[in-house]
């Protein structure tokens, strides 16, 4: 028997055909993988920026649940002490709170940086596969951050934006290609409907799916309930048609209120017009359920300013097809490419570490621990709180004593129309002064706003942001 001889440093085709497919995907996507890598660093920096109340509601509330269960009645707050209380997002701010718990803020940011950037990821994979060029995708990878930058604040929609990417690239491919995988959409909105209420418009975008597609028909019937999968059943009902429909929410607080034109919703505006041209010119190079999704879309923007979100991933999954059929792309793959996404990549990721690992002392530094104990030592063991919108849950988060003592906090859905209109006016007119007669401790995002409140009572702490004023 002839021994075969062994030639050593002669990899088998077997062994380089990885790195040859490797090799040519860097190539192919180029673009687009340096776009995302310059997003994803800017993500993993800022995010840590973007912490605001809803933040310190979702970790409070997490707290509560997992201290006393799902709550059904408030007690948090003097205010709404006793409204009924259906938390529709109890499993995202169970959620943030565990992550809080079990890595500090480092490992919140963290997850919110996935959030984001694998929403971004999954509408690009949509568009690519879809047949969009790399270029396009690459041109509107940065859509969703420019048109909705309050995406990057730490929230309990942010656990949501990757169940939104998924599904509708699911009912993408699906109106392209049929498949039973399209069935997937019925988990992500059980999964959606504990998260948060945005699980609404996938509903929607479901059911619209199934009226266009005579085969989807059942997906659209099944997809309906999934809306009340909660532990709170059909009270969940109640909940929507409140939010949705008759909530004052809309004339008071401004995420809710239709968008209007202003400096940060001139990229909306911009967006939506450039789509609504490159429909009528190039609606073919779309699904017949991307003709109704993108306008869906925009009306829900244009309805309220927090749908802008939805509206800019959906841009971003379905648009690169209309850049394309507009202006098409005629470049092929470089060599040159593999080195530049292997750059971009690897200068990303040590950024992305740099910026999550600093994310605790940014957040120490702009929400400083020793505001929080000022109020509760001015405060007492009984001593009321009126604490400002921006600080009330951070105060509830630092000062677990309060709980029960503070004025309100921004769950202004507890509030009836009367009552949330009074305090609108209390806080932007200085009307209905009484509000504030059984409150010890005053809170104020500005020393002017602190002013017409100092006759009587004094300043214990100020920073530039934060003040607190203690009345005998």
């Amino acid at each position: 028997m002839t021994a075969i001889p062994f030639r050593p440093g002669r990899p088998t085709a077997g062994a380089t055909l990885p790195l040859a497919r490797i090799g040519r995907f860097l190539e192919r996507e180029c673009l687009a993988i340096v776009v995302f890598a310059a997003l994803a660093a800017f993500v993993g920096v800022a995010v840590s920026s973007f912490v605001v109340q809803d933040t310190w509601l979702a970790f409070v509330d997490g707290r509560w649940i997992a201290q006393h269960g799902l709550p059904h009645v408030d007690e948090l707050t003097v205010m709404t002490h006793g409204a009924r209380w259906v938390d529709q997002q109890w499993l995202a701010q169970l959620g943030l709170y565990g992550l809080m718990r079990a890595g500090g803020f480092a490992l919140v940011a963290a997850a919110a940086s996935v959030c984001v950037t694998s929403s971004l990821l999954l509408c690009s994979i949509a568009a690519r596969q879809a047949g969009a060029s790399a270029r396009s995708v690459a041109l509107l990878l940065p859509v969703p951050l420019v048109v909705a930058p309050w995406l990057l604040q730490v929230r309990t929609q942010t656990l949501a934006l990757p169940l939104f990417a998924a599904l509708y690239a699911l009912l993408v491919a699906d109106s392209r290609r049929p498949s039973h995988r399209v069935y997937l959409v019925l988990p992500l909105l059980v999964l959606w409907a504990n998260l948060h209420g945005s699980v609404a418009l996938g509903v929607v975008l479901v059911a619209a799916h199934g009226v266009l597609h005579r085969r989807r028909r059942l997906l659209a019937l099944l997809a309906l309930p999934t809306i009340c999968a909660s532990p709170y059943g059909f009270s969940l009902v109640h909940y929507y048609h409140w939010m949705l429909l008759g909530s004052p929410l809309r004339n008071y607080i401004e995420e809710w209120k239709p968008t209007t034109f202003s400096a940060i919703t001139v990229a909306f505006f911009v967006s939506a017009f450039a789509l609504a041209f490159a429909l009528g010119r190039t609606w073919r190079a779309l699904s017949r359920f991307e003709r109704v999704a993108l306008p869906l879309l925009a009306l829900a923007g244009f309805a309220s300013m927090r749908n802008t979100t939805w509206f800019a991933f959906g841009v971003l999954a379905s648009a690169p097809l209309l850049v394309d059929a507009t202006w098409p792309t005629a470049t092929g793959p470089r060599r040159l490419n593999r080195i530049t996404s292997v750059v971009a990549i690897v200068v990303a990721v040590p950024v992305v570490a740099t910026g999550l690992l600093r994310a605790p002392g940014t957040v120490a530094s702009r929400w400083p621990s020793a505001g929080a104990q000022a109020v509760a030592s001015a405060a007492g063991t009984r001593g009321l709180v009126l604490a400002d919108d921006a600080h009330a849950d951070w105060l509830l988060w630092n000062q677990p004593t309060l709980v029960g003592r503070v004025g309100y906090d921004v769950r202004f859905e507890l509030f009836s129309g009367t009552r949330l209109a009074s305090l609108y006016a209390f806080r932007t007119d200085g009307a209905h002064r009484e509000i504030a007669s059984p409150y010890r401790v005053l809170t104020f995002p500005s020393a002017a706003a602190a002013k017409p409140w100092l006759e009587g009572g004094r300043i214990v702490y100020r920073t530039s942001g934060f003040v607190v004023v203690s009345r005998p």
